[in-house]
């Protein structure tokens, strides 16, 4: 009889190997599953920190789109001592997980402080805005729990509204018929009065030019109250510091005519010449708002500094003043029939016509023909045309967007 191996593996022992293996690659299965488990919630947690981050950053962003909206709907940014300030929330999916902005106006000079971590605490900036020529806008974003929270700046102001200086106190592209009636233009603080297109029509002995009397006046003297004039100055009294020019048959050096550089130039190229954009842009980008002509009664009211008038206008009252001169372009004619007072700078796309007895302290640009027939007086006056150069639609300033 055959008795069994000494090396012989029981039955009952078979397939250890087995179970150790699989032993293993259960525990490997499992160590994989888990760190495939933490990845998961790694990357989730960092795609919520991430939503939540361009959240706080969508929201800054829409804050310092809703502070230049509030400035160019009329709103005084020196007068926004509310906290919290300019605010509002975002939720463009329309989820109802909202995200929320705080915007304050600040000093271009200042130091933009940290943002506050809740909305609950006060937003102030390290020196509030004390001009309207140039702030920053200083935006908190929120992202919907307020977890994380985004600040950016912008500087703002007031867009250019010429393309350049204004030296004449009357240009017309076309005709300067004004001197027929007892219109009145004076210049204290050059030698021009009357700059035109075409020809200066036949002028009346009530029609005349001053400009500064070089002998009493050799020199601008600031103290000089140069809109001190009366209100019909005549040519053998004149205003102080005045002298005379042009009356009746008389020309005087300070008018220039039949310039063809003016008058070769289409209606839209006078006034890109004069605002170095087209009508078309400027109204769209610059003008700080827009009234029909129907309205153009409500302009002395009105809050913005820059004005388009939409179509055939007269225009009435005090608009503007020494302080807060205006720009008026009146997109169609101009009617000068009232005895309206306007501190600033007019352009007409059409043609001026009227027998009033207004007063324009600034200058008046006409691109059609200037044909009023009654008192208009214009004063040159270089503070008030110099206060319209930069009175646009706020906007933007290129280069001044920072997220630090």
């Amino acid at each position: 009889m055959r008795t069994p191996s000494m090396n012989a593996t029981p039955r009952s022992q078979r397939g250890a190997a087995t179970i150790f293996i699989t032993i293993v690659l259960l525990l490997a299965v499992a160590l994989i599953a888990l760190y495939t488990n933490r990845g998961a919630i790694m990357e989730q947690r960092l795609a919520a920190n991430e939503v939540r981050s361009k959240q706080a950053f969508s929201a800054a962003n829409a804050g310092i789109d809703a502070a230049l909206a509030f400035w160019r709907g009329g709103g005084d940014p020196l007068a926004v001592t509310a906290n919290p300030p300019i605010s509002g929330t975002l939720d463009r999916a329309g989820t109802g997980n909202a995200s929320y902005y705080r915007a304050r106006f600040c000093s271009s000079a200042a130091a933009i402080p940290a943002c506050p971590l809740t909305l609950a605490a006060a937003m102030n900036c390290g020196t509030a805005a004390t001009v309207t020529t140039q702030v920053v806008v200083y935006s908190c974003g929120y992202s919907d729990d307020q977890t994380s929270v985004q600040r950016v700046s912008q500087v703002v102001g007031p867009s250019k509204s010429l393309a350049g200086t204004v030296s004449t106190p009357l240009i017309a592209k076309g005709t300067a018929n004004l001197l027929v009636g007892g219109a009145t233009v004076m210049n204290y603080f050059n030698d021009l009065t009357v700059w035109s297109g075409l020809s200066l029509l036949g002028q009346s002995n009530t029609g005349k030019t001053f400009t500064r009397d070089i002998v009493t006046d050799p020199y601008v003297k600031p103290t000089r109250d140069f809109r001190a004039t009366g209100n019909s100055p005549a040519c053998n009294n004149p205003p102080a510091g005045y002298s005379c020019s042009t009356q009746g048959s008389s020309f005087g050096h300070d008018t220039v005519t039949g310039d063809t550089n003016l008058s070769s130039k289409t209606a839209d190229e006078f006034f890109t010449y004069t605002f170095g954009s087209s009508p078309d842009a400027y109204k769209n980008a610059t003008a700080g708002t827009v009234v029909a002509a129907a309205n153009a009664g409500t302009i002395a009211g009105l809050t913005q500094d820059s004005i388009w008038v939409e179509g055939n206008a007269s225009l009435s009252g005090v608009i503007g003043s020494i302080a807060k001169p205006k720009l008026l372009i009146i997109h169609g004619d101009l009617n000068l029939g009232s005895n309206v007072e306007i501190h600033g700078t007019v352009y007409v796309t059409g043609n001026l016509y009227g027998n009033g007895n207004p007063t324009i302290y600034g200058a008046l640009i006409v691109a059609g023909d200037a044909n009023a027939s009654g008192n208009l007086k214009i004063i040159y006056d270089p503070a008030a045309i110099g206060g319209t150069n930069e009175i646009g639609k706020p906007a933007k300033l290129p280069g001044t967007w920072r997220d630090w």
